[in-house]
């Protein structure tokens, strides 16, 4: 008898997996492709948002997860050697009310505890990253910002996890999910069938799919959305020096230009609705826009050396928080769904937080006298 089960092997249930692996149980993890992190969690801007990007505003939970997130992706880069990109980020602004905007979020910021962020002039904006663009008003510089080579993490968090015992199967995609006497059968395409006392739904953009095989009807509304990128090689590094965030609006963090820590330079994301949560191609009109956007906020831009370009799905949902709650008529069952920006971010904290407030709410888990908490 498995005693949690995790489905989907992105940067959440893998995260997931690693905690729990520090405790008392068995721990499985069940990932439909080839690799773990191969879907939403690598196809996004390997970007560890900083706290000021994350206020109260735009959802208690995302707040609070992705702050406490994005302080967890810090001790566990050091600890497990992952390649990061940081030095920081500069949220932009073109016009004077844009301005105004940066000062309110510096405020906003500092009342709910964040006093690291500086408000730069155009000159010295400019004087730190000479290829902004010329007209931008000036700045916010938010020092905590990083990217993140996030399927590194995952594989180490995945190894951790094994050598606490933690099992993950790759290529086992589910076909039914059903209550049984004991907990919950979960069945693959291959005819196996596993049973758990505890089932974790961390399957992203399917989580509302895998909630439908159980539930009377899904307690959330998935919506999906596509998120498009260009990537410039690495003979841009260097061009930009900083994460560039452009001018905050009440609903996305627009696009951005992401240094990578491997020298590649991301531009994206783009935000658009889409009927389909299983395919993702990039669009003609996609890459206009980010060209267009991006265009505003630096000049020179080198896409004569554009390596690829590739899309994601958000497992977005209508609520703009996150939904990380037990079932109401099976307790054991947990969803978690709508981790879309800053899901990455959280990812770490939703891990502490599912094992934390929700199973030692239904149980006791009893943590593990001397887990192995750094080899990989």
């Amino acid at each position: 008898m498995i005693d949690f089960l995790i489905i989907g092997g992105g940067i959440v249930g893998t995260a997931l997996a690693h905690e729990l692996s520090h405790y008392r149980g068995r721990t499985v993890v069940l990932e439909k492709g080839r690799t773990l992190s191969g879907v939403q969690s690598t196809h996004n801007s390997a970007l560890v948002h900083p706290p000021a990007m994350m206020p109260a505003a735009k959802g208690k939970m995302k707040s609070v997860l992705g702050r406490n997130g994005s302080r967890l992706h810090r001790i566990l880069a050091e600890r497990f050697d992952v390649p990061v990109f940081q030095h920081g980020a500069i949220a932009t602004a073109r016009t004077d009310e844009e301005l105004g905007k940066l000062h309110w979020l510096k405020r906003q910021s500092e009342a709910e505890g964040v006093y690291t962020i500086t408000m730069l002039s155009r000159e010295e904006m400019l004087e730190r990253e000479p290829n902004l663009h010329p007209e931008l008003k000036g700045g916010l510089f938010m020092p905590e910002a990083m990217s993140a080579d996030t399927a590194v993490l995952t594989d180490r968090l995945a190894s951790n996890a094994r050598s606490n015992g933690a099992e993950i199967y790759l290529n086992t995609e589910i076909v039914d999910l059903r209550k049984s006497e004991t907990g919950f059968e979960v069945e693959t395409t291959d005819g196996k069938v596993f049973q758990s006392r505890f089932v974790i739904n961390a399957a992203g953009a399917a989580a509302g799919f895998i909630a439908g095989m159980i539930e009377d009807s899904v307690p959330f509304e998935p919506v999906p959305r596509r998120g498009e990128y260009l990537v410039l090689g690495k003979q841009a590094s260097g061009f930009i020096n900083h994460i560039i965030y452009p001018p905050p609006t009440s609903r996305t963090k627009g696009i951005l230009i992401i240094p990578q820590p491997d020298g590649t330079i991301r531009l994206g994301p783009t935000d658009i609705k889409q009927n389909s949560f299983r395919f993702a191609l990039p669009t003609k009109e996609g890459i206009d826009q980010i060209k267009n956007e991006v265009n505003m906020l630096a000049t020179g831009i080198p896409y004569e050396l554009t390596e690829r370009h590739y899309a994601g799905i958000r497992s977005s949902i209508t609520d703009p928080d996150f939904y990380i709650r037990s079932s109401e008529k099976h307790p054991r069952l947990i969803h978690l769904a709508g981790l879309d920006s800053p899901g990455v971010t959280a990812a770490p904290a939703i891990a502490s937080y599912v094992v934390s407030d929700i199973i030692q709410n239904i149980e006791s888990v009893e943590r593990k006298k001397d887990p192995d908490l750094a080899e990989y």
